[in-house]
């Protein structure tokens, strides 16, 4: 994931009022970009925040319009602290307002009821947001499975929380709507997956009734790197990876080696895994595939991944 040049802040705001020629000259000039009535940031921040950063700094702008303190929350937390997302970031602001009983849906926010003890709330980017382990709860409990896997997943393996931590904010919501699912992903959740890829994979494949693979298997290489594979079902030796359309284009940022060298090195790695003799099936799939309905399965059966024990059909319904 590419991190922004400038962090988001709301410094960064220009603000107005509606008679601002100004402000309104320079909007139309594409100088600056309007995220709420009377909030703007310079083009030129815009331009260098990633999706996530642009979430945040449409927060911060909404955030600074309301009257009554509130606490940013749920999926808009999740992009103050890091936690990748499936598809877009929500239109709104997502907030916990504790001078309400019942939430709401605005322009720009949406409200939710609610009272936060004060272990749950943190100071981020200038203003009060849900802590980590708070966020991921809530984004257990709120987004569909597959989401709230991915978010799990990388809150657990970046260590700025724990499962005990996330368990203990689901548990205090004992009567809450939608405790078992969030306590079920929880459950679920693994750290060893190192991208949002791989969590995508892991739901697919549980979703498909496929055995559950060994994460990040490492094979010892005596005369040279050590290779881990994403995935390893060890009762018929065969290796998955998945192929994230970053992996090669950033290679250069992150490896310093040019993206031809890269691919040459993937190319000679997958080479020696092939020729050990624990390893009998190689198979490489996409984002697409781990989207499209039925295709990963399909992709993994056809190279001989078994299904759960007593399953006889894989699932449809990815």
């Amino acid at each position: 994931m590419r991190e922004p040049s400038v962090e988001p802040h709301p410094s960064l705001l220009v603000r107005s009022s509606l008679d601002d020629t100004l402000v309104r000259r320079a909007c139309l000039r594409g100088d600056l970009i309007r995220l709420v009535a009377g909030r703007y940031v310079r083009r030129e921040h815009w331009e260098a925040f990633d999706a996530a950063a642009r979430h945040v700094m449409f927060v911060l702008a909404a955030v600074s319009c309301l009257r009554v303190p509130v606490v940013v929350s749920h999926a808009s937390a999740a992009a103050f602290w890091g936690l990748p997302r499936l598809g877009a970031w929500p239109a709104r602001a997502h907030v916990i307002d504790p001078s309400v009983q019942t939430g709401s849906t605005g322009r720009f926010v949406s409200r939710h009821a609610g009272r936060l003890d004060e272990t749950e709330v943190a100071e981020r980017f200038g203003v009060m947001v849900t802590g980590p382990a708070r966020t991921a709860a809530d984004v257990a409990l709120s987004e569909p499975r597959r989401q709230a896997v991915v978010a799990l997943d990388h809150s657990l393996r970046d260590g700025v929380t724990t499962r005990d931590e996330i368990a203990a904010c689901l548990e205090r919501r004992s009567n809450g709507h939608g405790v078992k699912k969030g306590l079920t992903a929880l459950d679920f959740a693994d750290p060893l997956a190192n991208r949002p890829g791989e969590s995508l994979s892991r739901v697919v494949m549980a979703e498909s009734h496929l055995a559950r693979p060994t994460l990040q298997r490492t094979f010892v290489n005596p005369h040279g790197r050590d290779a881990d594979v994403d995935f390893f079902w060890e009762s018929r030796g065969i290796v998955g990876e998945f192929d994230g359309e970053t992996k090669y284009r950033d290679s250069e940022r992150w490896s310093g080696l040019p993206a031809e060298e890269v691919v040459i090195r993937e190319k000679q790695r997958e080479d020696w895994l092939r020729s050990l003799p624990e390893v009998r099936g190689f198979v490489r799939w996409t984002w697409r595939d781990a989207y499209a309905r039925g295709r990963l399965a399909r992709i993994l059966l056809d190279v001989g991944v078994p299904l759960e024990s007593g399953r006889l059909h894989a699932s449809r319904a990815n």
